[in-house]
């Protein structure tokens, strides 16, 4: 028998879907992503052993299809480990969009464009176990909140840069996720007038102005429109990362040419990096975190020059004291923090 509640625990907060009875100290953290899946299996025990499992992410326009697929790989992991679906006590899941906490919808997911209903039922058919539903930027925030860079700290932002941007709050050690799940959605912060065109209007179904500056798929496209305008010289080290084609060239190749000091590198990555600044100066004002946490592909890809050129611009624009970081659990946070959130129950 499957029970449908909300509630808080200790430190955490989530939606979540609550049986009767629990038999079992396995538990499972799921992060789902558009093209991967990161399934790992632990016990109840935070320092007890994990096992892992990154598979294709099923791509399906129907939930029910999609759990049903979900859960059978859990069922077979489960078996490889050495338990079953059956002694699980809880589950907890990361989804690449906004959760609505109160009605079990997903939402702002662009790999999942699901029918606006509540998915818990459609899970319970499948597993009826304890289940979590979150954002994934959420649950990798509480992964570094439990066991990374945020570790410690009761007042927490996690920002992530890479194709898009967003971010993840904790405060007091709780997750706070705003009215409709999508506090943290920061891709449309102002921080300048680049993007903004008369007569703009926010879509929500499109990057924001600060996702389209400091992105890595913004910065790939301000490159690459930086040297199709002949800005750039063919001999700068951004060409030969990226093979002489500027078509070809990456936010990653900018970063690299940046380190060595190449002039077009330097200068495609100002407004990035002063937007950047801008941004997380506004959350330290309005928040006052110890902590952000910067996470995502375009900052891991070289984390100390990055972390050093958005603090030396932030130190400009704030007068509270704030550390920054990288994040230190890579990928594997969202899982992680799913583990994390079901131990809280």
């Amino acid at each position: 028998m499957t029970e449908f509640v909300n509630s808080a625990s200790n430190d955490l907060q989530f939606n979540q879907v609550k049986t009767v009875s629990d038999t079992s100290n396995w538990i499972a953290g799921i992060d789902i992503g558009g093209t991967k899946t990161l399934i790992m299996l632990s016990s109840q025990r935070a320092d007890s052993e994990v096992h892992e499992c990154r598979l294709p992410t099923l791509a399906s326009d129907q939930p029910d299809e999609f759990f049903r697929w979900l859960f059978a790989e859990l069922d077979t992991f489960c078996r490889e480990v050495g338990c079953s679906l059956d002694q699980l006590s809880g589950a907890g899941l990361g989804f690449p969009g906004v959760i609505l906490q109160e009605e079990g919808i997903l939402r702002n997911a662009p790999a999942f464009q699901w029918p606006e209903q509540d998915i818990r039922p459609i899970i319970a058919k499948y597993y009826n176990g304890n289940i979590i539903l979150d954002n994934d930027v959420n649950l990798a925030a509480m992964g570094e909140y439990d066991q990374g860079a945020a570790h410690g700290h009761r007042h927490c932002v996690m920002v992530t840069v890479g194709t898009g941007i967003g971010a993840a709050l904790v405060l007091n050690g709780q997750l706070y996720s705003g009215q409709n799940g999508a506090a943290g959605e920061i891709g449309h912060f102002i921080t300048g007038d680049e993007g903004l065109q008369p007569g703009y209007i926010a879509d929500a179904d499109a990057f924001g102005v600060f996702e389209q500056v400091t992105s890595g798929t913004g910065i790939t496209e301000q490159a690459r429109r930086y040297f199709a305008d002949g800005k750039g010289s063919s001999l700068s080290l951004i060409m030969s990362l990226a093979g002489g084609e500027a078509e070809q060239i990456e936010a990653r190749h900018v970063f690299k040419a940046a380190e060595s000091g190449d002039v077009a590198a330097l200068e495609i990555l100002e407004l990035p990096m002063r937007y950047m600044a801008r941004g997380l100066a506004n959350i330290t004002a309005l928040l006052n975190p110890s902590i952000i946490v910067i996470g995502g592909g375009v900052a891991a890809s070289n984390p100390t020059y990055y972390l050093n050129e958005v603090r030396t611009r932030l130190e400009r624009y704030t007068v509270l004291p704030t550390r920054l970081a990288v994040a230190e659990l890579g990928n594997k946070a969202g899982a992680i923090g799913a583990l994390a959130a079901i131990r809280s129950i």
